[in-house]
């Protein structure tokens, strides 16, 4: 048998709720573990696959309710979920306008 590598990203800590889900499914997954990256506030996920179970099915043991309470994203490759977690990094970040007002809030304090 061979697997296939599945990245979850959520808004909140799903990872509980979501591998109670799948353990309960007759579906071959195994849980994985991403490390400590942490690009931004979401949380993340992997699980390998059964290379014969379709996304679909997975997304559908894992059910539509799950999936919209934290607006579960899945990445069927590794590029595809640091190239989203990327984008969210830059639409993150603070802009020039940002951090001159914050410049100017910080001075008119003192």
């Amino acid at each position: 048998m061979a697997w296939s590598t599945i990245y979850i990203t959520g808004k909140s800590d799903f990872r509980k709720e979501v591998r109670e889900k799948i353990e309960s499914s007759p579906l071959d997954i195994m849980p994985g573990h991403t490390g400590t990256f942490s690009a931004n506030e979401n949380i993340h996920d992997l699980y390998w696959v059964d290379e014969n179970i379709s996304l679909k099915d997975f997304k559908h043991a894992i059910g539509s309710k799950l999936i919209w309470k934290y607006r579960l994203a899945f990445y069927a490759t590794f590029e595809g979920f640091i190239e989203d977690q990327n984008k969210q990094l830059k639409t993150a970040a603070l802009t020039p306008e940002d951090l001159a007002l914050l410049e100017e809030m910080r001075t008119s304090v003192r």
